[in-house]
């Protein structure tokens, strides 16, 4: 198992795709699917838009520990040469330990929130929502929660670099 992390925007989907481009029998969890879906069970953060709260996803106890081992399951079958798991989260210990290797994809915060920003202006997203929240607390969480997980990662590789030089740079160091 490979587990690929990083900020939001860092570019660890379009990193984990295109291992599973050069890899053939690439499975990919994307850990974005694996989030509580009701506030009752999650941390939640006061909504940028409007009354009520929402759910923090950049704390990582949003996460729903039940999905992503259904995840897990559901993607490590016969055919599974390898098995990536992306996501802000994926170099939590719980998943770090059964990774045989671990990637932290480390991009400046501008170019992170940027990259955000058209994602979501793509989404027909206000970008301004996600601007708005990023001040509020996503800034602030991505260095509680997410960048000390850079100290623990394999490899650290530099997420302003073109994607099929980190991907290539990956596979090698996968042997596979």
């Amino acid at each position: 198992m490979l587990a690929v992390s990083g900020g939001a925007g860092s570019g660890k989907t379009t990193l984990a795709n295109g291992i599973a481009r050069a890899l053939p029998g690439t499975r990919i969890v994307h850990l974005d699917h694996c989030f509580h879906t009701s506030p009752e069970l999650a941390p939640v953060v006061a909504a940028v838009e409007g009354d009520g709260f929402v759910i923090d996803f950049s704390d990582p106890l949003s996460l729903d520990w039940d999905r992503v081992r259904d995840a897990l399951d559901a993607g490590a079958g016969e055919d599974t040469r390898l098995l990536l798991i992306e996501g802000t989260f994926a170099l939590l210990p719980a998943l770090a330990s059964v990774a045989r290797w671990s990637v932290y994809v480390d991009t400046p915060a501008d170019l992170r929130l940027a990259r955000k920003l058209l994602r979501k202006a793509g989404e027909g997203v206000d970008p301004e929502i996600s601007l708005r929240g990023y001040l509020a607390h996503g800034r602030d969480a991505h260095d509680r929660h997410v960048e000390p997980l850079r100290s623990t990662a394999g490899l650290v590789v530099d997420g302003t670099r073109p994607s099929g030089e980190l991907v290539g740079q990956i596979v090698a160091m996968l042997g596979l």
